[in-house]
């Protein structure tokens, strides 16, 4: 049978039960299981900012670099050969090898990435959860 300590005089705290299986919630059984996660959730939050922060200034310098090539090439200055630009974009980062660049090519790079970062790290889970808090919010 469950018994509760009454409530402390001027208290507005509601009873406690005086069951031992509702102990305080402790994580693990080492201190440094809390410390080892918290440390792979920081790098994991950490390092997807990062590369979120590498995507967006990539992707500048490719649409102000394309911006440039195209306004050179209207004015003739340059004649651009955009099929062979297009060939050597998608050989390099065709990932399954189909010879084309599709939703499948990006998805095997982004777990090829993860899997990479997660080497050796004692918590792969927490920094991976992480990493995409990061990615998103970052």
């Amino acid at each position: 049978m469950t018994t509760t300590k009454p409530p402390a005089p001027g208290s507005n705290t509601a009873p406690v039960p005086n069951d031992p299986s509702l102990a305080p919630f402790t994580f693990g059984t080492h201190p440094a299981d809390a410390t080892e996660i918290s440390v792979a959730t920081l790098v994991g939050a950490c390092s997807g900012f990062a590369v979120k922060k590498i995507a967006k200034g990539t992707g500048l310098v490719i649409g102000v670099g394309f911006l440039s090539l195209q306004a050179l090439s209207y004015s003739g200055f340059v004649k651009i050969d955009w099929p062979k630009i297009e060939s050597a974009i998608v050989k390099r980062l065709d990932a399954d090898g189909d010879g084309q660049l599709t939703q499948k090519d990006f998805k095997l790079m982004g777990l090829r990435l993860i899997h990479n970062l997660t080497s050796d790290i004692p918590s792969a889970g927490g920094f991976s959860a992480a990493f995409f808090v990061g990615f998103r919010y970052g």
